[in-house]
């Protein structure tokens, strides 16, 4: 099951349903079962396991929309929280379930983030999530009916590039496979360069936008023409 980037909000506003497993569908009509959370740890609460009961450990996830509880019981689970410490921020990627009135989520993966530029590179994806998942689509010709608007078949021009837009893009045609050029060494090569990470992570998003390149994979790119 694919974890699916979404902000808290998308849960804690959306209809949870045990029907055909447990699963939100967010305010965008998106379908959340499992789920990619980044946000920072607010509160973490141990419990040791007494005679009549397992060992529970929680932490409050908040990203800023609203704050979700992810709870995990019995010695196994709880070393997932075991090292993970208040004011820090963490992706917590984990199933969505449902106790009387609160939503919580149960952890598969909880990761310290040291980068805070990760935050904008998550929300960034949540939007691709929502735009790809909740049926909205892009605008269509009426030829054949269900073709996507390009410049070659609209007559309108390409984006003109400059800078280091233009060298990005260079980049991507210089160093592409069939499995994609990794944002990781996209941000690295232009980091050494002087630019700034969450900078090139946005030109990299206005080229997808712009149609120039594509996204094979998430965090994956290859020019459009490939």
């Amino acid at each position: 099951m694919t974890a699916v980037r979404a902000s808290i909000s998308d849960i804690i506003q959306g209809e949870f349903s045990e029907e055909n497993g447990s699963h939100v569908i967010s305010p965008f009509d998106v379908e959340l079962r499992r789920v990619a959370l980044v946000g920072f740890v607010v509160d973490k609460f141990h419990k040791d396991a007494g005679s009549d009961a397992k060992r529970f450990e929680s932490i409050t996830l908040d990203d800023g929309s609203e704050t979700i509880r992810v709870k995990v019981w019995g010695d196994e689970d709880a070393s997932l929280l075991e090292g993970v410490k208040e004011n820090i921020l963490a992706l917590v990627i984990g199933k969505i379930r449902k106790y009387e009135d609160e939503v919580y989520l149960v952890p598969e993966i909880v990761r310290e983030l040291k980068d805070p530029n990760f935050m904008g590179l998550h929300l960034m994806q949540r939007y691709h999530a929502v735009l790809t998942r909740s049926g909205v689509t892009m605008p269509v010709t009426a030829e054949d009916d269900q073709q996507r608007l390009t410049p070659s078949k609209t007559g309108a021009k390409a984006p003109s590039l400059a800078g280091v837009t233009k060298q990005i893009l260079s980049y991507i045609e210089l160093n592409a496979t069939p499995e994609g050029v990794q944002m990781k060494d996209i941000v690295t090569f232009f980091e050494g360069r002087g630019h700034q990470s969450m900078d090139i992570q946005m030109k990299v998003f206005d080229l997808v936008a712009d149609g120039l390149i594509s996204e094979v994979d998430p965090g994956r790119y290859i020019p459009a023409e490939m």
